[in-house]
This record gives structure tokens, C-alpha cells and sequence, in this order.
């Protein structure tokens, strides 16, 4: 089960990794800006997706893998969400104590974050990380319906 479990990250991983590449790369396509520039809007456009389709991916996967598909569903999704929105809180807030990028005065960590690599990374972008692991237990439960 913990390999099952380990491959479900692996797919969080790489689908969150090509869903952000994805999406900068068309936020730059589509507005012709780069992503720091309008924090609202790139943050939308950009974190909206990272909430979904990298667990409904890894939903799919479960709903593949895992006998339990619920609970399989539950630990495949909840470790990565929790982490991930950890470590790029703690890489920021190590870089604001290093002096970041230039003058740091009034600049708090959550700045710091939004404007040099991730304007996704929001209050309301943590918290949503509930709906993520909803889409993942979700998708892996979903039975078909058979049609006669």
C-alpha cells in the first residue's frame, strides 16, 4: 500500500508541475504580461487549476491502484496538499530572513511569495487545499453508470 501510496505523490507531483508550466506559459500567451504584474488575475488564472487538476488526475489514478479507494484517495491527497503549501511557505519566509531579493522593509513573507515566484499563493489558495483533497476522493469513488 505505502508504494501505491508513494506513486499516487508521484503523480500529484508531475501533473502539479506540468499544470503550472502549462499555466504560465498561457498567462504569458494570453495576456501578454508576466505573472508578477497582476497579482488577481494571474493568481485566478493560475491557481484555480492547480487545485484541480492535478487530484482529479491523481483520483484517477487511485480509482485505478487502490482497493480502498476512498481512503487510498484520502492518503494520496492529503500529504502533498498540506506540504506543498508548507514548503513554499517555509522556502519564502527563509528568503525573507536572508534579505530576499533587494530592500525588505514592509515587505511581509506572503509578498514576498506572490511577487517572485507564485501570485497563486494566497490565504484563500491554503485554505481551498479542503477542496483538492474533496476532488481526489471524489473522482476516485465516482462509479460509472451503466448504461442497458
Amino acid at each position: 500500500m505505502v508504494g501505491k501510496i508513494i506513486g499516487g505523490w508521484m503523480v500529484i507531483t508531475s501533473s502539479y508541475f506540468l499544470t503550472l508550466y502549462a499555466m504560465f506559459t498561457l498567462y504569458w500567451i494570453i495576456f501578454k504580461e508576466p505573472v508578477d504584474h497582476n497579482w488577481n488575475i494571474s493568481g485566478a488564472f493560475i491557481g484555480a487549476p492547480l487545485l484541480i487538476i492535478p487530484y482529479l488526475v491523481a483520483g484517477l489514478y487511485t480509482k485505478k491502484v487502490f482497493d480502498k479507494k476512498r481512503t487510498g484517495a484520502l492518503w494520496v491527497s492529503i500529504i502533498p496538499v498540506i506540504s506543498e503549501r508548507l514548503l513554499i511557505y517555509l522556502i519564502g519566509y527563509l528568503l525573507v530572513l536572508g534579505g530576499g531579493d533587494g530592500s525588505m522593509d514592509g515587505v511581509t513573507t506572503m509578498m514576498f511569495i506572490r511577487g517572485e515566484a507564485a501570485p497563486y499563493y494566497t490565504y484563500t489558495y491554503i485554505i481551498c487545499g479542503i477542496i483538492s483533497v474533496l476532488i481526489c476522493v471524489i473522482a476516485a469513488s465516482n462509479k460509472p453508470k451503466k448504461h442497458f
